[in-house]
């Protein structure tokens, strides 16, 4: 079918094609052009022409870092090297005193494209940084406002079906509907909870405590869950590891998380396993190790975002709150697909 396009669409259509990065690198290209335009056909006699040129070879690096990063700098300044390499050679006199020179320029070039890059790259991690952290902050800020609105109808809600459901008989048909209520509000209540927890700064109250011991708690904690799901769950603790400071309350909240994450991974006859060690470098590591069916590399960059969650019903708060536990201990956490199944999250303490 034949449709008539008004004039200039194709034009348009090519200029929304050519646009933002497409603009940027065309005009790099055109600017470094231009220059060794200005160095090929100017007879090489005119030596104070030439050493102005050289140094315009500058507008386009610091253009192309400011734009493109430490890429940008690379791309460039090796390009614009090889580009005027012919000139170089065509003119090139035995290693004169003004060939020296110009090497010398070609390797502060390259040295200062490098520094320029690396300083541009390190101000956008600073900068993506700041923005992230601004963004946790309002979400923190937003989260624990909703969550104190939210609280109190809960709690009336939640109170009220557990009374009148109390009062119905067993076979009345409205006391399943009171109980899905109750579940259900029961769920939003931990919810709340955990935006609570996630949005408040953590207050610690250290202890030096035997982290093997902690760990041996959780597990036995989660022992009932773990028989529900025909999971076993292998220790394998260190006796290296050596007592730390720990709000125990708090890093059971960690352990338990992922340990029940792990848990509800694994495939019924499958293990968890729970380890931990003492590196060379004087930290104490904190494996846990599932046999699930891992998590998808588009899904990488989210695990610690707030209210991401591959679970059905799941807040997307708790692995937020054990990397925000964990880093006010002053550790890090982290985590790693297994070579056979599933994936290890790790966490490091400081002694």
């Amino acid at each position: 079918m034949k449709t008539n396009m008004p004039p200039g669409h194709v034009g348009k259509k090519r200029d929304r094609f050519i646009h933002g990065k497409d603009k940027r690198v065309m005009g790099i290209a055109l600017m470094i052009a231009f220059i060794l335009g200005l160095n090929y056909f100017t007879h090489y006699a005119f030596a104070y022409e030439h050493a102005l040129y050289r140094v315009l070879f500058y507008l386009p690096l610091v253009l192309g870092t400011l734009w493109f990063s430490l890429r940008g700098a690379i791309i460039i300044s090796l390009s614009i090297l090889l580009l005027y390499l012919p000139y170089g050679f065509e003119h090139w006199e035995g290693f004169s005193i003004e060939d020296f020179h110009v090497l010398c320029e070609a390797l502060v070039y390259v040295f200062i494209a490098l520094i320029l890059g690396f300083q541009v790259r390190k101000s956008e991690k600073e900068h993506e940084a700041l923005v992230k952290a601004e963004s946790l902050s309002a979400i923190g800020t937003t989260v624990v406002e909703v969550a104190h609105d939210m609280k109190a109808p809960l709690v009336a809600i939640g109170g009220f079906a557990r009374q009148v459901s109390g009062k119905l008989d067993d076979d009345d048909p409205n006391k399943g509907k009171l109980e899905i209520v109750v579940n259900e509000t029961g769920r939003l209540e931990t919810m709340v909870r955990d935006m609570l927890d996630y949005g408040k700064p953590i207050e610690l109250q250290l202890t030096e405590s035997a982290l093997n011991d902690v760990v041996s708690e959780v597990v036995e904690m989660a022992e009932p869950l773990a028989s529900e799901r025909g999971v076993e769950v292998i220790l394998d603790l260190s006796s290296s590891v050596s007592a730390v400071a720990l709000d125990v309350h708090r890093f059971k909240q960690v352990i338990l998380n992922l340990l029940t994450n792990a848990i509800q991974a694994s495939s019924e006859g499958s293990q968890v396993r729970v380890s931990t060690r003492l590196t060379d470098n004087r930290e104490i590591e904190l494996d846990v190790t599932d046999a699930g069916s891992g998590i998808e590399k588009k899904d990488w960059g989210n695990v610690f975002q707030p209210f991401f969650s591959t679970k059905r019903k799941g807040t997307g708060l708790g692995l937020p709150i054990v990397k925000k536990i964990v880093e006010t201990h002053g550790g890090s956490i982290e985590f790693f697909s297994n070579k056979n199944k599933g994936v290890t999250f790790r966490v490091r303490l400081p002694l």
